[in-house]
C-alpha cells in the first residue's frame, strides 16, 4: 500500500484568523519502510498524522491531496475514513493514558476493533487481544486490569498492540517512547524493525531524534508546517545539509554525543493568516506571519522569504526577499536559498616552512558555516600554524585559501581591511595578545580604530560596551579604565575574546583561548563562547591540546601530526573511537595510560610518518612513505595500518 501526499495545507480557524499548521507538504508512505517526523513542538507533525487518519477537528480546513493506493482522501464523508482506520491505516496516539477508557479493562479495549471491523464473538476477541498483549512481550493478566493499575511503559504497548490489532497496511506511531525508560525505548524500536520486516508503512512522529536515527530509512525535517530537509537517516547526525537540522541535532542529548547541548536562537512563532478591519467598516484581506518582533506594521513579521531565517546561522539578505522550494542536494531535499549549508573556509594543500624546518606540510581543511572545529595534537604538531594561515594573519609558502567563497590572496593584497572584519583571533597567552599600556576601553576598541569601521566616539564606545556585554564583563566607566595587570587572567581573556568579536566577525579562530585558566574559569569562557556561536552565528577553528575540551565544544575534530592533518572527523567518533595510532596514544596519554610504545622518540622525518618511531603497528612502509588521507563515510584518516 502507498500513500501519497501531495501540496498538503491544513489551516485551523478561529474567528477572523487562521492558524497554518501544514504548509503544502509532500510526502510518501511505502511498504517496508519507516519515515520519521521531526520538528519542534508546533511544526505540525501531530497535524498530518491526524489529516492522513480523517480526524482534525471541524474547525480545520485541508488542502492539497492524501491518496491512498490512488483514492483521493481529502474531502471524503465521516464514512469512506470508517473503512480505512484501523483496517488499513492505523495510529497510536500521544499521551497514551488518555486515550484509553478509565472504566473499561484493557483486554476489552483492545477487543474492541475485532468485535466492530471483523464482526468477531467477545469470547473470540478476547481471546486475540490477550494474543497481542503477549507479542509486545506483556503479561496477558495484564489485560484485566484498567489503565490507572499500568505503568506509563506497559499503557504504551497496550495502545501500540490496539494499533496493530487488525494488521493494518500502514502504523502512524506519535510519540511512541515519550517518557519510557530506555528498556521500553529499545523494545518499541525492535518493535517498529519487525513491522517493517512484515512490509509495514510506518510513520515515526517523534522528538527522539537517537531513535529516529536509527529505526528510521529517511526523514522529514518540518519547521513551522513547512518542510525543511529530507535526508537519510543515517545522515541525521553527522551530515545535514539544513542549518535548522544541525541546530536540532546539537539540541539533542544522546548517548553518542560528548559535545555540550546547543540550542536554536530566538523562537519560534505561530503563522496566523487573518485580514484588517478597515475605518469605513470594511475588510481588508491580509496575510501576516505573527512573530515576536515587530518586522511589518501592527507587529507582524513579513510573510515572504524564508521562515527560519531569523533564528539561522547563515542567514543573507536575499532569504528575507523570495520564499524557496525544496532543492535536491545529493541524495537531500533541503529548502534553503543557499543550498544547505555552505562551507566558510577552504585550504588546499596549505604548507609553511621556519628556516629548515617545515612546519606545515600540505595541508586540506574545509569549514561549514556554524561549526566548531577543533584542532588537537602534541606541542610543535603546526596546530597554531594552520589556524594563523586560516585566519590571514601567516601567509602560506603554497597552496590557497578560500574564505566565504573567495580566494583569500587577491582579497588580502587589495583590501585586508574587510576580510579582518570577517575574521576575530583570539591568542594563546592573553597578556602578550594586547598592550600593557592599553586600558580595557583601549584594547577592546582597537581593531575598530585598525579598520576605521567607526567615526564617532560615541558610537565607538557603545560597540566597546556592546562586546563586554556579550562576554559577562562590567561596562561601568572604572573597569573601562582599568589595565591589563590590573586584571586576573579569565577577566583578560574574556577582554581579548570581547576584542576578537567586537567588529561581528563570521569567522573566530582561538588559539588555546583557555589554557592558562583553571578549571572552574575555563568552564565560564568555554560556555560563553558556546551561546556565542549560537546567538550570533559563528563559525570557529579551536585550538587546543585538551581532548576533553575539544569533546565538549567541538563538532568535528582534526589531529594534528608533524605538520600533517592525520584524521579528522566528528568529534564524538575521533575522540570516542579513534582511527589512527596517535589519536589513540593521545587519548591514552589524556587518560593517564601509558603511550602506546613509550620506548620510541618524536620528532619529524623526511619521508613517512613521524609517529611510526612510537608506533606498535608501524610497518617498513609506514617509514618509508606518508600515506595520503583516506575518506571513509564522514572519516579521514592518513595511516598506512589504522586502528
Amino acid at each position: 500500500m502507498n500513500c501519497v501526499i501531495q501540496e498538503l495545507s491544513v489551516l485551523y480557524s478561529a474567528e477572523e484568523h487562521q492558524l497554518l499548521a501544514l504548509d503544502k507538504v509532500c510526502l510518501e508512505l511505502a511498504p517496508g519502510r519507516i519515515t520519521a517526523l521531526v520538528g519542534e513542538s508546533g511544526s505540525g507533525k501531530t497535524t498530518l498524522g491526524k489529516a492522513v487518519m480523517g480526524l482534525l477537528p471541524e474547525d480545520a480546513r485541508v488542502q492539497g491531496s492524501i491518496e491512498l493506493d490512488q483514492r483521493e482522501l481529502v474531502g471524503q464523508p465521516e464514512s469512506v475514513f470508517n473503512t480505512v482506520r484501523w483496517s488499513r491505516v492505523a495510529m497510536l496516539f500521544q499521551n497514551g493514558a488518555e486515550n484509553l477508557n478509565p472504566v473499561h479493562r484493557i483486554v476489552d479495549q483492545l477487543a474492541e476493533p475485532l468485535i466492530h471491523k471483523q464482526g468477531l464473538a467477545k469470547a473470540e476477541a478476547r481471546r486475540q487481544a490477550e494474543q497481542a498483549l503477549q507479542g509486545l512481550e506483556l503479561d496477558p493478566a495484564l489485560g484485566r486490569r484498567f489503565p490507572h493499575e499500568l505503568s506509563g511503559g506497559e499503557l504504551q504497548r497496550c495502545l501500540l498492540a490496539m494499533a496493530f490489532i487488525l494488521d493494518p497496511e500502514m502504523v502512524i506511531l506519535d510519540e511512541p517512547t515519550a517518557a519510557l525508560d530506555a528498556m521500553s525505548k529499545g523494545l518499541m524500536g525492535r518493535i517498529m524493525c519487525r513491522a517493517r520486516e512484515r512490509g509495514k508503512a510506518l510513520l515515526l512522529i517523534t522528538h527522539d531524534l537517537d531513535l529516529a536515527a536509527r529505526v528510521a530509512d529517511n526523514v522529514l525535517i518540518l519547521y513551522l508546517g513547512q518542510v525543511m530537509e529530507i535526508l537519510p537517516a543515517r545522515d541525521l547526525f553527522p551530515a545535514p545539509d539544513h542549518p535548522y537540522t544541525l541546530a536540532l541535532g546539537r539540541s539533542y542529548p544522546g548517548l553518542d554525543t560528548h559535545r555540550e547541548l546547543g540550542g536554536i536562537r530566538g523562537d519560534a512563532f505561530y503563522r496566523v493568516l487573518h485580514r484588517h478591519r478597515e475605518h469605513n467598516g470594511g475588510v481588508r484581506p491580509h496575510s501576516h506571519i505573527v512573530g515576536r518582533e515587530a518586522g511589518h506594521e501592527d507587529g507582524h513579521v513579513p510573510p515572504s522569504g524564508c521562515l527560519f531565517r531569523e533564528r539561522c546561522t547563515q542567514a543573507v539578505a536575499e532569504c528575507a526577499g523570495q520564499d524557496v522550494p525544496l532543492l535536491r542536494v545529493g541524495d537531500h531535499q533541503v529548502r534553503c536559498l543557499r543550498e544547505g549549508i555552505v562551507t566558510a573556509l577552504v585550504l588546499e594543500q596549505v604548507a609553511k616552512q621556519y628556516g629548515g624546518v617545515r612546519a606545515l606540510q600540505g595541508t586540506d581543511l574545509s569549514l561549514k558555516a556554524g561549526e566548531t572545529f577543533c584542532l588537537v595534537g602534541e606541542s610543535g604538531s603546526g596546530k597554531s600554524t594552520l589556524a594563523m594561515i586560516a585566519a590571514g594573519i601567516l601567509p602560506p609558502d603554497q597552496g590557497r585559501r578560500f574564505f566565504e567563497g573567495r580566494d583569500m590572496e587577491p582579497w588580502i593584497r587589495t583590501d585586508y581591511r574587510s576580510l579582518a572584519q570577517k575574521i576575530g583571533v583570539v591568542h594563546q597567552d592573553p597578556a602578550q595578545a594586547v598592550s600593557h599600556r592599553f586600558s580595557v576601553l583601549e584594547m577592546v576598541a582597537e581593531p575598530l580604530r585598525i579598520q576605521k569601521q567607526v567615526q564617532s566616539k560615541e558610537d565607538l564606545k557603545a560597540l566597546v560596551r556592546e562586546a563586554l556585554k556579550d562576554v559577562h564583563l562590567s561596562t561601568e566607566p572604572g573597569f573601562l579604565k582599568r589595565y591589563p595587570h590590573e586584571l586576573n587572567m579569565g577577566a583578560l581573556q574574556r577582554v581579548c575574546i570581547a576584542r576578537a568579536l567586537v567588529t561581528n566577525p563570521s569567522l573566530l579562530v582561538a588559539d588555546e583561548p583557555t589554557s592558562s585558566l583553571d578549571p572552574s574559569v575555563q568552564a565560564k569562557v568555554l560556555k560563553m563562547m558556546l551561546d556565542l556561536q549560537i546567538e550570533k552565528g559563528l563559525t570557529m577553528l579551536f585550538v587546543t591540546h585538551d581532548l576533553g575540551v575539544a569533546r565538549k565544544i567541538g563538532d568535528r575534530s582534526g589531529v594534528m601530526l608533524a605538520g600533517h592533518l592525520v584524521e579528522t572527523g566528528p568529534a564524538a567518533q575521533v575522540l570516542e573511537r579513534p582511527a589512527h595510532p596517535y589519536t589513540q596514544s593521545l587519548l591514552e596519554g589524556a587518560g593517564g595510560k601509558m603511550a602506546l610504545n613509550p620506548a620510541g622518540e618524536a620528532g619529524r622525518v623526511e619521508q613517512g610518518c613521524s609517529f611510526a618511531l612510537r608506533c606498535s603497528r608501524a610497518q617498513p612502509v609506514c617509514r618509508q612513505a606518508f600515506t595520503k588521507p583516506v575518506q571513509s563515510a564522514q572519516r579521514r584518516v592518513a595511516c598506512h595500518h589504522p586502528l
